[in-house]
């Protein structure tokens, strides 16, 4: 059987998976892991210094997961000083591409510690356009770079697969759950080409953030997975095999997944704090 055979987990086994004991008790876990990270002392006032170096990891750790050889510390250089398409290969162009995608997501998130409402500066896009706006950031140095046409930018490689993303979105279930959707939706299926599961992790940060689950913006969400691969491809096969024990076991792995988010998010604020970075 072909990827393209297998289906898609219904968007109703999200709510028998959420009724489980084992992820009520793993979501748990995930929330308070979160709310540590958020009454860290160094988010007090170092809240946009770590949501720009959160950035530089999780895009390390998605550019691991898509087999490039890049490190943190190239990352970070060049977030601080981008290279020319004349300076870099295919490779490091779409490493630098996965990085501008998840500074422009952590751009748009709500300061942290303002005493003041703020209003939206713009109007709620639509799916699709988010999605695609995601991916055009993903695509930028490699179509600078003569590396990809424009026309294959920013579309899903069937619009099926962006119906799905809707429904699980609209599912009533925790926005923990929803990411866990997104995430493993991005992986399983090609939803944009190239680079589908890293549009799905922005996407995922970004519903977080919105949600009020991670109000930070500095966990780490791709980490966990980056360092296991291993463990990350067992669970994502629970998700393949689309029925409720599946469905609930890459659950539980995801909740997992945003623990150790937390964790390095913790990590990000402490270096933060201590002004020793690199």
């Amino acid at each position: 059987m072909t990827i393209c055979e297998l289906v898609d987990p219904p968007a109703a086994l999200l709510s028998a998976a959420a009724e489980r004991e084992s992820v009520r008790s793993a979501m748990n876990e995930a929330h308070e892991a979160l709310a540590r990270l958020r009454f860290h002392e160094g988010l007090r006032h170092g809240w946009q210094e770590a949501r720009a170096e959160a950035s530089v990891r999780e895009a390390t750790a998605l550019a691991v997961s898509e087999g490039l050889r890049i490190s943190v510390d190239d990352i970070r250089a060049w977030s601080m000083h981008p290279p020319r398409s004349s300076e870099i290969d295919p490779t490091a162009a779409l490493a630098l591409g996965i990085w501008r995608s998840q500074w422009n997501v952590a751009r748009t998130f709500t300061p942290l510690n303002s005493r003041h409402t703020l209003v939206s500066r713009r109007a709620p896009e639509p799916l699709p356009a988010r999605l695609s706006g995601i991916h055009r950031d993903i695509c930028s140095a490699l179509v600078t770079g003569g590396w990809q046409e424009v026309s294959t930018v920013a579309k899903p490689v069937q619009p099926q697969h962006i119906v799905t993303v809707k429904n699980y979105c609209q599912a009533p279930v925790p926005t923990l759950i929803h990411a866990a959707a997104i995430v493993a939706h991005f992986r399983f299926r090609e939803v944009m080409r190239p680079a589908s599961a890293c549009v799905g992790a922005a996407f995922a940060r970004s519903i977080l953030v919105e949600h009020g689950v991670d109000p930070t913006g500095v966990a780490v969400l791709s980490a966990h997975d980056a360092y296991d691969p291993a463990a990350a491809s067992s669970a994502i096969a629970g998700w393949v095999q689309a029925d409720e024990d599946g469905v609930a076991r890459w659950v539980e792995h995801f909740m997992r997944s945003i623990v150790t988010a937390a964790r390095v998010g913790e990590d990000v604020a402490l270096h933060i704090q201590g002004r020793s970075l690199g």
